[in-house]
């Protein structure tokens, strides 16, 4: 019995794992992005001419869940899931807390992707500061 229940965890286990070539956000990857955009710039925006998004790991939104008027929710670590979902019409600005790896990571990967994508000097902390 316990074999089998070992087992059965263990096929559990995997099929809940991503599979080869599935995209892992947290990783030891930490690129550093140059397209940024500063709180100044993303005001001077009409509020339709950016699609932005807030990609603030879990942890970090659960301890303060104020978005940025006109933000979109979506979490990074599944940003393979709702890539496509995104206009590619317009320019995207994604934020973390700080505007350091997270919305960097997101950025890069959504340039990979072909998006015109800047990611928030400072993040929401920067925009709170305003």
């Amino acid at each position: 019995m316990r074999t089998i229940l070992c087992a059965v965890t263990l096929l559990f286990a995997a099929s809940c794992s991503p599979g080869p070539g599935a995209y892992v956000f947290r990783n030891a990857d930490r690129p550093a992005y140059t397209r940024t955009a500063s709180v100044a710039d993303l005001k001077a925006q009409a509020p339709d001419g950016v699609t932005l998004v807030d990609v603030r790991l879990r942890e970090d939104f659960d301890a303060n869940p104020t978005m940025i008027p006109g933000a979109i929710r979506r979490d990074p670590e599944g940003i393979a899931d709702w890539v496509s979902a995104l206009p590619r019409d317009k320019p995207v600005v994604v934020y973390c807390v700080k505007g350091k790896w997270v919305s960097q990571k997101a950025a890069t990967y959504l340039s990979e992707q072909g998006f015109d994508v800047r990611s928030l000097d400072g993040g929401i902390d920067a925009w709170d500061a305003q």
